[in-house]
Formats: structure tokens, C-alpha cells, sequence
């Protein structure tokens, strides 16, 4: 569940708070395939944390600015396409489709076709 308080923290300070969610999961980030080793519930981490981003970015215009090369934040794009694909990997599905939206529903469905 993704409250209002959790969409203005991540809103007042998106780099801060995406730096304490992800940072445990970096090489996760940079590999689909190390993403979908990890455990169900570190996943869920991610997942709940780009799910935000899209909110945050739906609501507020905040993502990543390609101008500012200090930026650190993950592309919202880049961050749910991976997230998408770690998903298909884990569930050993050979295609996810991205209809837009929740990805918290996205993921769970992917989860779901799971053969």
C-alpha cells in the first residue's frame, strides 16, 4: 500500500529517499537477471519504490534531469522497464506486457503467469 505521506517524502526528497530504498539492491539495478534472483520481498522493495517515482513524476513532474549531471536519480522509464523485465525473468515467462499504470498490479499479474 502507498500512502499520500509516502508520495510528499518521496516528493520533498526524491534523491535522498531513492538513495536509502536502493542502495542496498545497486547491483540488482544494474542487471535484470540479478534483480530477479533476488528474494520475492526485496523485489516488493523495488517495485513499491518505482511505483512511487511514477506517482511522483505523474503528480509533481520529478524525474531524473538528464541536464543535471549530478542527478542521481534513475530514469522512472528505465527504472520500471527494468523492474519489468527482472520480473519476466523470475516468473520464467517469455513475455511481460506493460499495459502502463500501477506497476504494483503490473508485477503482480506477471507474478501470476507464472507457469
Amino acid at each position: 500500500m502507498i500512502s499520500e505521506r509516502d508520495i510528499a517524502v518521496a516528493t520533498e526528497h526524491p534523491r535522498g529517499t531513492e538513495r536509502r530504498t536502493l542502495l542496498p539492491y545497486r547491483d540488482a539495478l544494474q542487471d535484470p537477471a540479478a534483480y530477479s534472483r533476488l528474494p520475492e520481498s526485496d523485489r516488493d522493495v523495488i517495485v513499491r519504490w518505482a511505483e512511487i517515482r511514477r506517482r511522483v513524476r505523474e503528480r509533481a513532474g520529478v524525474d531524473n534531469d538528464p541536464a543535471n549531471l549530478a542527478d542521481p536519480l534513475l530514469p522512472v522509464d528505465r527504472l520500471r522497464a527494468h523492474v519489468i523485465e527482472g520480473e519476466r525473468i523470475a516468473a520464467g515467462v517469455a513475455v511481460a506486457e506493460d499495459r502502463g499504470g500501477d506497476l504494483i498490479e503490473v508485477v503482480s499479474r506477471i507474478r501470476r503467469e507464472r507457469p
